[in-house]
């Protein structure tokens, strides 16, 4: 999986693709099939996407990308609102020359997607929905948590909590892996990344979405559980939900499979 930079309005962004590398200042090329464009959760980075960049890649053209200052891009404050996040994934789609594109968000990403969906409805070709909700639910001891490891009063906690037993206990490799990245970026930005998130409430006006749209959930998923996805379904019209087995938040290293496979036949059906 290439990897480079680019500047989208004046932020050093790292983005994620498959195929030919590319000179710095040369666009990936992105014209097989359906656009994709990944984006990523709270405190996250698009490199997690690799399994469905790497599978999806030899029939299509996708793409992910780190948000302000998350993982590698440049600087150490995110943004401030999941509007905000979803005016730059335009901007980002802009610097890459992308008009329309199929948008996958996993989490956070997940909200950022559909609000995008809501206020950029012609660049949107149709939802891939992960592990997300319309309004999270976000206790406020995790809230005060993270606050804490901000502010250098508590060790940053790596927990378990967003995978299933399944993995914990046959694919630990993928938990490890999350960890790994968690790291890449400033606590003060997966802080502020909760606060937007727990900010949020989609739940009014995702029924105006009128895109093709899939959703998954994790059957053991405790942080987004799959009645979140049930409403997103619910008020989504024509919208498919698939649960996981076996997985929990991080369906997309977890099980990356079956959520590709199911990804291919969502692709495929588009018109």
């Amino acid at each position: 999986m290439p990897t480079k930079y680019t500047d989208v309005k004046g932020h050093a962004t790292y983005i994620h693709y498959h195929g030919a590398t590319t000179l710095p200042d040369v666009i990936p090329d992105l014209s097989r099939g359906r656009k994709i464009v990944f984006v990523h959760g709270a405190g996250g980075n698009g490199h997690p996407w690799h399994n469905q960049i790497d599978a999806l890649g030899t029939k299509h053209s996708p793409v992910a990308f780190d948000l302000p200052g998350h993982g590698r891009s440049a600087g150490v404050e995110g943004l401030r609102s999941i509007r905000d996040y979803g005016d730059f994934l335009a901007h980002f789609m802009d610097a890459l020359k992308i008009q329309s594109a199929v948008i996958a968000g996993w989490s956070m990403g997940g909200a950022i997607a559909m609000d995008f969906a809501l206020r950029y409805p012609a660049r949107a070709e149709g939802l891939i929905l992960v592990a997300t909700a319309a309004k999270f639910d976000i206790p406020e001891d995790r809230i005060k948590q993270l606050w804490a490891v901000m502010m250098g009063r508590a060790p940053q906690a790596f927990v378990t909590d967003g995978f299933s037993q399944k993995t914990i206990k046959e694919n630990f490799n993928a938990v490890r892996e999350m960890w790994m990245e968690q790291i890449k970026t400033d606590p003060r930005v997966r802080y502020t990344d909760i606060r937007a998130c727990s900010e949020i409430d989609l739940s009014g006006s995702i029924s105006a979405i009128r895109k093709p749209a899939i959703i998954f959930a994790g059957a053991e998923d405790v942080l987004t559980p799959p009645a979140n996805s049930e409403l997103i379904k619910n008020r989504i019209e024509g919208s498919r939900l698939e649960v996981i087995a076996d997985a929990g938040h991080m369906i997309p290293v977890e099980q990356p499979a079956a959520l590709n496979a199911a990804i291919e036949k969502f692709l495929a059906e588009l018109k």
